[in-house]
């Protein structure tokens, strides 16, 4: 089974873009925000933003994501000085067709701004194993052909008008995320996070089964033996590469596809709590709210995908 499917679909990934936009030389705006992954794709131009290691530049085609919403930089140069990004978009001018402009009357970088989000306050070692900063560059990796053409539709339907191009574009920018993971997962020296134990012959092996039924009673001794190795070498590998036991992934994993099973009207809570493993009601509620800030019952109310 595509296990990292299983996951985006759970999690509920999604990508919103907040514009296109002309930044000419020149500019420099600072986001402080850590409620959002931010990301930002360079359709034309160049411009520099924080790195890992101090300044990075950012070519055509190129995408920067803050996946735990770090404060950086947006610059057109290494020495411009960057006014907080609420200042700094209220600058904004509006061209004849509705694109924006910030800066100067300088070179232009067009980019396209926008932030990702999950459907739950809870992360996952998909996610929460990501670095501050990751880049996907222009014809790098096994797929930069098809990154080119993503970014190329990209930009085609941000700069198009026609009804529904925002949605196009916020697909995009969520599929351009799954390349941005794989590239994280892919990067020389990666030996911890959800993707190395996907290629973990022991590790990947407990996670097929665990995602395959995830209704079964499973215990540390049950997975070992899926894997092949003894308890406690599967247990101490488990953790290193994901950064949690078995057992708490297992009963996380059922809480996430619980909120699937809450908008089917035909189960009963006690029901959805059955499935993810619980023998009360009480225990369910107590552990969903614990995880993801609602209780179940308040969740299914509300009717949407975005507790708290």
């Amino acid at each position: 089974m595509d296990i990292l499917s299983d996951v985006l679909r759970a999690l509920e990934l999604r990508g919103t873009a907040y514009f296109r936009a002309d930044f000419r030389s020149p500019w420099g705006m600072a986001l402080q925000t850590r409620q959002f992954s931010n990301f930002h794709l360079v359709l034309a131009g160049s411009c520099w933003c924080d790195g890992p290691d101090g300044l990075s530049t950012l070519g055509a085609g190129d995408m920067v994501v803050y996946p735990h919403g770090m404060p950086h930089r947006l610059l057109a140069g290494p020495d411009s000085d960057a006014e907080p990004a609420q200042r700094f978009l209220e600058s904004r001018r509006t061209l004849p067709g509705g694109t924006l402009e910030f800066g100067g009357d300088g070179p232009s970088t067009e980019i396209i701004c926008g932030h990702f989000e999950l459907a739950t306050r809870s992360s996952h070692p998909l996610l929460s194993a990501l670095p501050d900063v990751v880049f996907l560059r222009r014809g790098e990796g096994q797929d930069a052909d098809w990154v080119a053409a993503a970014t190329r539709l990209a930009a085609a339907e941000a700069s198009s008008g026609r009804p529904g191009s925002e949605a196009v574009v916020d697909r995009m920018a969520e599929t351009l995320m799954i390349q941005v993971i794989r590239a994280d997962g892919a990067r020389e020296g990666r030996s911890e996070g959800f993707l190395a134990a996907l290629s973990d012959p022991g590790v990947s092996s407990a996670l097929r089964a665990i995602h395959g039924d995830p209704a079964h009673g499973w215990t540390v001794e049950a997975l070992a033996r899926t894997a092949g190795v003894s308890r406690s070498a599967f247990a101490s590998r488990f953790k290193a590469l994901l950064g949690t036991a078995p057992a708490q992934y297992v009963t996380e994993w059922r809480l996430h596809l619980s909120r699937g099973w809450l908008r089917d009207a035909q189960l009963s809570l006690a029901q959805v709590g059955e499935r993810a493993g619980y023998a009360s009601e009480f225990a369910f509620a107590k552990a969903f709210k614990r995880v993801f800030g609602v209780a179940p019952g308040a969740y299914r109310r509300r009717g949407d995908a975005s507790p708290g």
